[in-house]
Protein backbone atom coordinates (compact mmCIF):
# COMPACT_ATOMS: atom_id res chain seq x y z
CA UNK A 1 0.00 0.00 0.00
CA UNK A 2 1.21 3.36 -0.41
CA UNK A 3 1.52 6.52 1.33
CA UNK A 4 -1.63 8.17 -0.20
CA UNK A 5 -3.81 5.00 0.42
CA UNK A 6 -2.58 4.64 3.83
CA UNK A 7 -3.63 8.48 4.46
CA UNK A 8 -6.89 8.03 2.74
CA UNK A 9 -7.63 5.34 5.17
CA UNK A 10 -6.64 7.27 8.22
CA UNK A 11 -8.78 10.52 7.38
CA UNK A 12 -12.14 8.39 6.57
CA UNK A 13 -11.14 6.36 10.25
CA UNK A 14 -10.81 9.87 11.75
CA UNK A 15 -14.08 10.93 10.39
CA UNK A 16 -16.06 8.27 11.06
CA UNK A 17 -14.69 7.74 14.67
CA UNK A 18 -15.68 11.61 15.13
CA UNK A 19 -19.34 11.03 13.60
CA UNK A 20 -19.73 8.39 15.98
CA UNK A 21 -22.81 6.37 16.09
CA UNK A 22 -25.31 8.98 17.91
CA UNK A 23 -25.84 9.35 21.17
CA UNK A 24 -24.93 7.41 23.87
CA UNK A 25 -27.59 6.55 26.60
CA UNK A 26 -26.22 8.96 29.24
CA UNK A 27 -26.47 11.39 26.91
CA UNK A 28 -29.58 10.68 25.85
CA UNK A 29 -31.12 10.51 29.51
CA UNK A 30 -30.22 14.20 30.53
CA UNK A 31 -31.16 15.27 27.09
CA UNK A 32 -34.73 13.70 27.73
CA UNK A 33 -34.68 15.53 31.10
CA UNK A 34 -34.01 18.64 29.43
CA UNK A 35 -37.15 18.70 26.90
CA UNK A 36 -39.17 18.35 30.08
CA UNK A 37 -39.59 20.91 32.65
CA UNK A 38 -41.11 24.61 32.89
CA UNK A 39 -38.35 25.36 30.32
CA UNK A 40 -38.07 22.92 27.78
CA UNK A 41 -35.52 22.29 25.33
CA UNK A 42 -35.99 21.30 21.52
CA UNK A 43 -34.83 17.63 21.22
CA UNK A 44 -32.12 19.00 18.54
CA UNK A 45 -30.98 22.00 21.32
CA UNK A 46 -31.16 19.40 24.46
CA UNK A 47 -29.12 17.11 22.72
CA UNK A 48 -26.60 19.24 22.04
CA UNK A 49 -26.45 20.34 25.25
CA UNK A 50 -26.34 17.33 26.93
CA UNK A 51 -23.21 16.17 24.74
CA UNK A 52 -21.36 19.32 25.22
CA UNK A 53 -22.19 19.40 29.09
CA UNK A 54 -21.07 15.96 29.40
CA UNK A 55 -17.31 16.87 27.38
CA UNK A 56 -16.83 19.84 29.82
CA UNK A 57 -18.20 18.25 33.25
CA UNK A 58 -16.51 16.51 35.51
CA UNK A 59 -17.18 12.56 36.10
CA UNK A 60 -18.63 13.43 39.26
CA UNK A 61 -20.42 16.49 37.88
CA UNK A 62 -21.65 14.25 34.85
CA UNK A 63 -23.03 11.09 37.08
CA UNK A 64 -24.86 13.79 39.08
CA UNK A 65 -26.76 15.35 36.35
CA UNK A 66 -27.74 11.73 34.92
CA UNK A 67 -29.21 11.17 38.49
CA UNK A 68 -31.38 14.67 38.72
CA UNK A 69 -32.38 14.38 34.78
CA UNK A 70 -33.22 10.78 35.05
CA UNK A 71 -35.16 11.13 37.70
CA UNK A 72 -33.37 9.70 40.83
CA UNK A 73 -32.61 13.02 42.32
CA UNK A 74 -34.38 16.44 42.77
CA UNK A 75 -32.75 19.38 42.02
CA UNK A 76 -33.22 20.35 45.23
CA UNK A 77 -31.61 17.34 46.91
CA UNK A 78 -27.80 19.14 45.53
CA UNK A 79 -25.75 20.71 47.63
CA UNK A 80 -25.01 24.83 46.81
CA UNK A 81 -21.72 23.62 45.93
CA UNK A 82 -22.74 20.92 43.41
CA UNK A 83 -25.40 23.15 41.40
CA UNK A 84 -22.45 26.34 41.65
CA UNK A 85 -20.38 23.43 40.10
CA UNK A 86 -22.55 22.44 37.01
CA UNK A 87 -22.89 26.30 36.33
CA UNK A 88 -19.82 26.77 34.26
CA UNK A 89 -20.44 23.87 31.72
CA UNK A 90 -24.22 24.50 31.42
CA UNK A 91 -22.85 28.22 30.41
CA UNK A 92 -20.53 26.74 28.12
CA UNK A 93 -22.41 24.40 26.47
CA UNK A 94 -25.34 26.62 25.98
CA UNK A 95 -22.92 29.06 24.31
CA UNK A 96 -21.92 26.38 22.07
CA UNK A 97 -24.85 24.81 21.24
CA UNK A 98 -26.53 28.83 20.89
CA UNK A 99 -28.69 28.01 23.10
CA UNK A 100 -30.75 30.78 25.27
CA UNK A 101 -30.97 29.74 28.93
CA UNK A 102 -32.88 32.70 30.68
Amino acid sequence: MNKSNLMAIGVVVCILAACGSGSSDDVDIVAAGMMTGTDPLSEKDAQCMAKNIKKLASDDQWDLLIKVKGGEMSETDMSMDQAMGMMMPTMAAAKECEVELF
